[in-house]
């Protein structure tokens, strides 16, 4: 709708602050405000004109048709702060920790490692293997403890090293934030995939008979069963993280709890406070009764 606007209306929407739009054709009529009159005039005047009242409504009418254009443009908001991470190292000494550099979840690892942390092969269906189990602390090590030992079942990215990488590195902090570094039987047995014509750098038994192996002659309290992967391979099971971690599972008779592994814990930090309920869960089990 077009609007016939005259200089003193023109006035004073633009002191109102209201800008208009106008059309190419019809050129804009500037607002000139009135020249003051001579000062003899004045003067000599009775009584000075007396500007004619616009009506209020009048003026509501038009700031309502007119189309606003010019519009404060607000400034950039100031980066938000994202806050600190909702983990309680009163509660989880694993955050006390501080994690290398952690990867994206589909991202290649790191070239700053000093092994690659693992990531599960695409082959699924490649068999599973266990190599030798090693004693996690050697000083403190002694067979003949009357000690409940401990039997920890983790997939490695060197079966022969299970300190190798980030991924080691942080499996040894959960052990130690359990002051395991002290006990005298606390074994690592580490897990590995092989794809049928890869030749193994070391010794690696079939996985259910060397766990049979392991299990008699070790005689551990308890067994931590560290990722997914190893999981459903030494349970025979399919569930997912989450219902394995809940449920009590019983190897050979000894009781067993299921945990996320390190080089997922890498990559989700916020896993922590669950891995450290599980270690905990782990740490009051009961040894088996003969």
């Amino acid at each position: 709708m077009a609007l016939n606007l005259d200089a003193r209306q023109r006035a004073m929407l633009q002191d109102m602050g209201i800008t208009l739009w106008v059309p190419a054709t019809q050129p804009a009529v500037p607002a000139v405000a009135p020249a003051p009159a001579p000062a003899s005039s004045l003067a000599s005047a009775s009584a000075p004109a007396a500007t004619p009242a616009v009506p209020v409504a009048a003026v509501a009418s038009v700031a309502a048709e007119a189309v606003v254009v010019a519009s404060p443009v607000p400034a950039d908001p100031a980066p938000a702060t994202l806050p600190p991470a909702a983990e309680s190292s009163a509660h989880n000494p694993l955050a006390e920790r501080t994690a290398p550099a952690q990867a994206a979840p589909d991202s290649e690892a790191s070239t700053t490692h000093a092994t690659p942390v693992y990531r599960a092969p695409a082959a699924a269906s490649a068999p599973w293997f266990m190599a030798p189990v090693v004693h996690a602390y050697a000083d403190t090590a002694d067979d003949d403890s009357a000690d409940a030992g401990w039997l920890v079942l983790v997939e490695c990215a060197d079966p022969l090293d299970p300190w190798a990488g980030d991924a080691g590195a942080l499996l040894n902090q959960m052990l130690r934030a359990l002051r395991l570094h002290h006990h005298p039987r606390v074994r690592i047995a580490p897990l590995t995939r092989q794809a049928p014509d890869s030749v193994a750098d070391g010794p690696l038994q079939p996985l259910a008979p060397a766990l049979q192996a392991a299990l008699g002659e070790h005689r551990p309290a308890r067994v931590l069963l560290m990722g997914l992967h190893a999981a459903r391979a030494v349970l025979g099971r399919s569930e997912a993280l989450g219902p394995l971690r809940a449920t009590p599972h019983s190897l050979h008779q000894v009781p067993t709890v299921v945990t996320y592994d390190p080089a997922y814990l890498l990559r989700a930090p916020h896993a922590k406070p669950g891995a450290w309920a599980d270690l905990c869960r782990a740490h009051a089990l009961q040894p088996p009764t003969a």
